[in-house]
């Protein structure tokens, strides 16, 4: 269908402030609501509409300019120094805000995170995680559940002075947290999610004192890698003692791990025994993406918990769950 324009030449002569220019707006109107401004009608009829739509195209384009305004504030909150457009190791974004880091550069300490966690993130090829902006702690290394601006993670370690194996161990773990899906929610099992953080750092830092030999963040890191195993061996000796099944360790330990998710001991030991699963298998990392994703409920049984993990993840990771779950005494159906 054509349209035309029944009134322009007259109403260039007897009304100069509504010639050309308003049915050019009015064009522009036209062209914004979809139609071909090129083809289209002018009459008395349709003024008072096509004047509506203006004003409604206008304050469409406010409230458009207000979300712009929203963006750019949440992208301001991210260093602009510190985020860069593409991920650095495997896709990660890291960022480490200036603080007291004592002898610490900024950047090591992100090369540090960067190392730490991709050796976790590297079996999740597939996925993708907003930014982790870094800042400085005093009082212990935490993954805070209130994200940033721009829907950053936050984590915040305790740690400075090239303290690299330190720094390493604190941030996988947190990354573990992250990957896990941590959320502020009543949790019963929230020490299971603290036990497998605790197994990433072992992970993670084993992995690296093999890595850093020949593909260390700087050529002349290559001689650390012995600090990150000896650091990550310190911790595991400290169970040397200790030889009894998880199976039996849960049940002694499970109405305390209930009250209190992060005892150490407890947690430690647990990982320990859950580090050659991982190690054997690295793929099962991606099987810790589908944890914390189910209604709450589940939370009140540590069967129910690993029942709702079991069935949330893909077909291939179903026997490593089951595997783990059987580490702990409990034999989960299908």
């Amino acid at each position: 269908m054509d349209w035309f324009v029944d009134r322009n030449e007259q109403t260039e002569r007897t009304h100069p402030s509504r010639g050309r220019g308003s049915l050019t707006l009015c064009a522009a109107a036209l062209a914004i609501a979809g139609f071909p401004w090129g083809r289209f009608v002018v009459a008395d009829d349709d003024d008072s509409r096509l004047r509506q739509r203006i004003v409604e195209l206008e304050a469409e384009n406010r409230a458009l300019r207000k979300i712009i305004t929203e963006i750019q504030g949440a992208l301001e909150s991210v260093p602009k120094t510190g985020l860069p457009r593409s991920g650095d190791k495997h896709g990660l974004r890291i960022v480490v805000l200036s603080d007291d880091w004592g002898d610490s550069q900024l950047e090591d300490i992100r090369r540090v995170c960067l190392s730490s966690a991709g050796t976790i993130w590297s079996q999740l090829p597939d996925d993708a995680l907003s930014p982790i902006l870094v800042r400085r702690s005093h009082s212990g290394p935490i993954s805070l559940f209130q994200r940033g601006k721009g829907s950053e993670y936050v984590v915040k370690l305790d740690t400075s002075d090239k303290a690299w194996a330190q720094c390493a161990f604190q941030f996988s773990h947190e990354f573990c947290h992250i990957i896990c899906n941590f959320r502020n929610a009543p949790n019963r099992q929230l020490w299971f999610e603290e036990t497998l953080s605790e197994c990433a750092s072992l992970y993670a830092l084993r992995r690296m004192a093999v890595e850093w030999k020949t593909k260390a963040p700087y050529a002349n890191w290559t001689s650390y890698a012995s600090a990150l195993g000896d650091y990550a061996d310190g911790r595991i000796k400290k169970y040397d003692g200790r030889k009894e099944p998880l199976s039996e360790f849960y049940q002694t330990h499970q109405g305390e791990l209930e009250k209190n998710a992060t005892k150490r001991e407890l947690n430690g030991y647990m990982a320990l025994k859950l580090l050659p699963l991982f190690e054997k298998s690295p793929s099962a990392w991606q099987s810790v993406r589908y944890i914390n994703l189910g209604p709450q409920e589940e939370n009140a049984a540590f069967k129910h918990y690993l029942s709702g993990w079991h069935d949330r993840v893909p077909a291939q990771h179903k026997p490593f769950v089951k595997q783990m779950a059987a580490e702990f005494g409990i034999e989960l159906s299908q």
